[in-house]
């Protein structure tokens, strides 16, 4: 598969040491859940609507059928890990939906059946549109690779709503479509290590400082907490600093920035995504950061769009990993990327205004 080189402006410091979690127990697990999204892309975690009875208005609900609850985790041992899906759309003519497999973390390929049909092609992202009022059976297959027997990992599927770009006529973008589900983690028993192990490689932010007085008040709720005590936040902006929902490049390259801030004190591991495939950074698929609570970790990219279309996506995302209090995938508003040196449609035609975020 075709990667894309980022030259990345940091230094490679020091490894982490790999860490093994105890296993969730089963009966502490949700059952039967439903995860639930609408059409404005926010997340309903929980939702006790039924598959199969009808949902309210621009809603996709997804309910795993072999959730392993005996053991209270999934059990690797040589063969691929199956999530079997249940997933219903409201009532609307089609949903696209994209499907990603993250393990601690890596973005990994998987295999995806649909109504009882494999498509044999390992993907990082496979695409799947849902109709109104049915019921879509989704399986998912993938190897967490690279571990050692006996670890206990976390993976997490990512449900991007709207995977491909679509122009609207009052608002030609992206971002306002494209949403990944605020799904939960779920644990891996690794029963048959791989002859690798996962290198725990850190990379050094380009700059790291407190998270600024106006930014914080920003997220103050009326009771005196605020969000960013708890969650954290991932942003794109330009080389420039200002942050974006559309990105020019030009001559082969473009420059970028990501903030990462918010949260506890946790390991991520981010990953950056243009048409929802991995971007290569310094041999990976990911950089490693440990975001310490108050702070904000900074990164600087240049990116080689020498090969990309005229019209591309690129969104960053951040996966917990290790021992950790952060159970969600965080990701940034994803970004419509324009490369100059492609000829130019006349559906790519951007008003100059929408160029930066509000």
């Amino acid at each position: 598969m075709r990667k894309i080189v980022v030259f990345l402006v940091m230094g490679i410091l020091f490894l982490f040491s790999s860490c093994t979690k105890e296993p969730i127990p089963a009966e502490s697990l949700p059952t039967g859940i439903d995860y639930s999204l609408n059409t404005s892309g926010s997340s309903n975690y929980g939702q006790l609507s039924a598959i199969g009875k009808p949902l309210p208005e621009g809603t996709i609900s997804r309910k795993r059928v072999n959730y392993p609850h005996t053991l209270g985790y999934d059990v690797y041992n040589g063969e691929p890990i199956e999530v079997s899906l249940e997933v219903l759309a409201s009532e609307t003519p089609i949903y696209t939906e994209g499907y990603m497999v993250f393990v601690e973390g890596i973005p990994i390929l998987s295999k995806i059946k649909v109504d009882g049909v494999m498509r044999e092609k390992e993907k990082y992202m496979h695409i799947v549109d849902h109709r109104e009022e049915t019921t879509t059976n989704v399986n998912l297959y993938f190897e967490p690779l690279g571990f050692q027997k006996e670890e206990i990992v976390e993976f997490y599927i990512a449900y991007i709503f709207t995977p491909s770009y679509i122009p609207y006529e009052y608002y030609p973008l992206y971002g306002n479509t494209h949403k990944i589900m605020n799904a939960p983690s779920s644990p891996v028993k690794i029963e048959r290590g791989s002859d690798s192990t996962t290198k725990k490689m850190a990379l050094f932010p380009s700059r790291t400082y407190e998270i600024p007085n106006e930014i914080y008040k920003m997220y103050e709720h009326e009771d005196g907490t605020n969000y960013l005590d708890s969650d954290p936040i991932v942003e794109l902006y330009d080389g420039s600093g200002n942050q974006i929902v559309q990105q020019m490049g030009a001559n082969g390259y473009t420059d970028l920035k990501i903030k990462l801030y918010g949260g506890n004190s946790t390991q991520y591991r981010l990953t950056l995504l243009i048409d929802q495939q991995p971007v290569l950074i310094s041999g990976k698929d990911y950089l490693e950061v440990t975001l310490e609570k108050g702070t904000t970790a900074e990164f600087d990219f240049t990116i080689d769009i020498s090969e990309l279309d005229r019209k591309s996506t690129i969104m960053a995302v951040a996966v917990p990993y290790e021992d950790t209090f952060q159970r969600y995938i965080t990701h940034s508003v994803p970004v419509l990327l324009i490369n100059l040196d492609k000829p130019q449609a006349e559906e790519d035609i951007v008003p100059p205004e929408y160029k930066y975020a509000e």
